[in-house]
Parts: C-alpha cells; sequence; structure tokens
C-alpha cells in the first residue's frame, strides 16, 4: 500500500471510531477536526504517485502521528486499567488527546505546506493566530454534521448560481461582486485587490473555479474570502521565503507565539502584497505590531520570465520595504551559504542577519508579546 493510502485509511479509522463511540468529548472533537481536513487533503493524492521527497516524508510523519492518536484513543476506551485511570484522573486522558491535537495541526501545517510546494504556491497564504477559519473547536456541534459529506459543496453551488456551471472563468471584477451578493456583505476596492493577490497573483483579469477551491480547500467559504479580503490581524508577521515546507513548524511557533503570518513565496508576490496594503502597514509601522522576515536567496521570475535562483533577493526586499518608508523590523532569516551575502544588513535602520532558529524564536515570540526593545538582532550574523 502507498504511503498516501495509508494515511487516508488511517484518517477513516479515527472518524469511524469517534463516530462508534458517539464522543462528545471536546478534545475528541478537536482531534475529529483536524482528521477530517487531513483527509480532505490527502484525498486528491490517492490516484497519483508520490515522487516529492519533502511531501512523502511529511506524509510518513503524519502517519505515525495518526497511528499514536488512534491506538491512544483505542486504549482509553479499550484497556481496562487506562478506563479505571480515566475515572480516577480524567484530567490525564484530556492532557494526552490535547497533545495529540496539538502534534497533528502541526502535522497538518507541514502537510500544507508540502502541497504547496508540490502544487506551486500561488499569491501567498494566510496563518491565522486564532482558529477563526480553521477547523471548528466548538463542541457542541454533533459528529455527523462535521463528517458528512454534503452533495454539493457551497464553492459549486456558489459557482453555478452566479457564474455557470459550463463556465470556467470569470472576469476577476465581476467575481468580486459576485461574492458580495453572495455573502451579503460588500466588497470595497481595497478588499478585492486583496482578495484577488490570491485569487489571481498573475493580475490575468480571470479567476477560475479550480483556483477558487484551492484557496477555500475545506474551510468556511464566506469566513475564508473575509479573511483573505481584509487586513490580516495583529501582531503580523510577513515572511518572504519560498521555502514553505521547512518554514511550517516554524510558522506554527509564531501562530503559538499569537502572531498572525502572511507567507510569500517570491520577491515579485511580496512587492504586490506590500503595495495593497501599504496604507495599513503605514499605519502600524512598528516593531510591536508589524515584522518581516526573508531569506537572501530564492527562486524568483527573472526579467525573461524564467524561473531562477535570485541570489540577491534579500537585499532586494529590504531595499523595496525601506524605499515605501516602512521602518518595521527586518530579518534576513538564511543558511550558512548564504550569511555571507548579507553584510548590506548594517546599511539598514532595524534590519538584521541570521541563521539561529534560537535567534529567529526570539524575533517572533517578542512580536507575540508586542514588544519593542528587542535589539540584540539588529546585527550581520546575529547569533
Amino acid at each position: 500500500m502507498d504511503i498516501a493510502s495509508a494515511v487516508y485509511n488511517l484518517t477513516i479509522g479515527i472518524i469511524n471510531f469517534i463516530a462508534e463511540h458517539d464522543d462528545k468529548d471536546t478534545a475528541t472533537q478537536r482531534i475529529s477536526n483536524v482528521v477530517v481536513q487531513i483527509q480532505n487533503i490527502i484525498s486528491p493524492l490517492l490516484s497519483r504517485e508520490i515522487t516529492n521527497d519533502s511531501l512523502r516524508q511529511c506524509l510518513q510523519g503524519l502517519q505515525d502521528v495518526l497511528r499514536d492518536t488512534h491506538e491512544h484513543m483505542r486504549s482509553w476506551k479499550e484497556s481496562r486499567t487506562r478506563r479505571l485511570l480515566a475515572l480516577i484522573n480524567p484530567w490525564a486522558v484530556t492532557q494526552e488527546l490535547r497533545d495529540d491535537q496539538a502534534l497533528l495541526m502541526n502535522q497538518y501545517i507541514m502537510l500544507m505546506g508540502a502541497m504547496q510546494v508540490v502544487e506551486h504556491v500561488k499569491g501567498y497564504n494566510l496563518i491565522c493566530a486564532s482558529e477563526s477559519v480553521n477547523p471548528t473547536t466548538d463542541g457542541e456541534d454533533t459528529m455527523e454534521a462535521r463528517v458528512v459529506l454534503k452533495q454539493e459543496s457551497d464553492v459549486d453551488a456558489f459557482w453555478r448560481q452566479y457564474i455557470g456551471k459550463e463556465v470556467s472563468s470569470v472576469k476577476s471584477d465581476i467575481l468580486c461582486n459576485h461574492l458580495s451578493s453572495w455573502m451579503g456583505k460588500s466588497l470595497n476596492n481595497i478588499a478585492c485587490r486583496r482578495l484577488l493577490l490570491r485569487l489571481d497573483p498573475n493580475k490575468t483579469g480571470d479567476v477560475t473555479l479550480a483556483t477558487l477551491k484551492d484557496l477555500l480547500q475545506n474551510w468556511d467559504m464566506k469566513k475564508t474570502i473575509l479573511l483573505y479580503s481584509a487586513a490580516p490581524k495583529l501582531p503580523l508577521l510577513i515572511w518572504i521565503d519560498d521555502d514553505v515546507v521547512t518554514n511550517a513548524p516554524k510558522a506554527l511557533h509564531a501562530r503559538q507565539c499569537g502572531v498572525t503570518v502572511v507567507q510569500i513565496p517570491s520577491t515579485v508576490a511580496a512587492k504586490a502584497w506590500i503595495g495593497v496594503n501599504l496604507v495599513y502597514l503605514k499605519k502600524h509601522d512598528n516593531a510591536k505590531d508589524i515584522r518581516f522576515i526573508s531569506d537572501q536567496v530564492r527562486v524568483d521570475i527573472n526579467s525573461a520570465g524564467v524561473s531562477s535562483k535570485n541570489f540577491h533577493a534579500g537585499e532586494e526586499i529590504t531595499k523595496f520595504i525601506r524605499g515605501k518608508g516602512l521602518s518595521a523590523p527586518i530579518l534576513i532569516y538564511t543558511g550558512r551559504r548564504s550569511i555571507n551575502m548579507t553584510r548590506y544588513v548594517e546599511k539598514y535602520p532595524i534590519v538584521g542577519s541570521s541563521t539561529s532558529n534560537k535567534l529567529y524564536q526570539q524575533y517572533v515570540t517578542a512580536l507575540g508579546a508586542r514588544r519593542r526593545d528587542d535589539i540584540d538582532w539588529i546585527k550581520y550574523g546575529g547569533k
């Protein structure tokens, strides 16, 4: 059995186990929500050969966590010793399941990152500090309401009603008008521009149904549209880096610090995002509200329209940010091979460079704590 099928079967086993035991426990419900989301992402992989090494490693890690989670859930229900312990100390059950849910969420974010690399990141991604668009955690919903698939999804129903079942794409401005009508909430010009950074990053003027579905995945459609059309919540980390997989657990750390993360995979996309959100960024242009991270070398589209390594990407985006009149902190977080290219940080105020994960964590933790006084990182090659 291939790795994708093995992971998918484990998700089915967990969902069925919870349904069979009619378990309304909040911790169990949260596990179920994350597993359903994982199942929806894995489903398209069942008909593919997994050739990407990062994706395969991610699936193998996810398989281990799902297997452990299933075993823990079964043991609390079926082991006489564990059932007795649960009666004496119910907190032990809750804590183990909460730990499992945290591990699953970590693996889920890494899976999303791996999939984005395989499918090519479009526009940008938004990781919320809160769980406003993440799988529902309200324990009042029934299990049946969570796992039964609709005959027609919201996005398919919307597209059929407003665009046309046989139509594959629609003009960007028309889509925004139809979304406003469907939601019963007007999307102004800046809201539409923010949304189209994700739905039409290449500025073709058209949006396809496939692109809209790529954004929504299995999230609530209205909440997701409103999220991507609104100014991101503070504190905000704007992370410009094409290595989404490696950054996935690090982005999770930022999220756990209460930080909203905007992940942007290219210099061109970063410039476009900053341009659209410039008024908002200038309004909150300080170290306690907004910070930037960039790698030094990344794959960008050159002037000939060809993907190639941009060895000056870090300096290019730093110069652009400061040229727009923004003074928020910038950390060039790069590898050992390219740290020697970052001497330029000494020319700019509140800019530093580092290869240290510890320094990255301190930088993000300070943002989450809404601090302005952390300055030790402002230097070349900080440790």
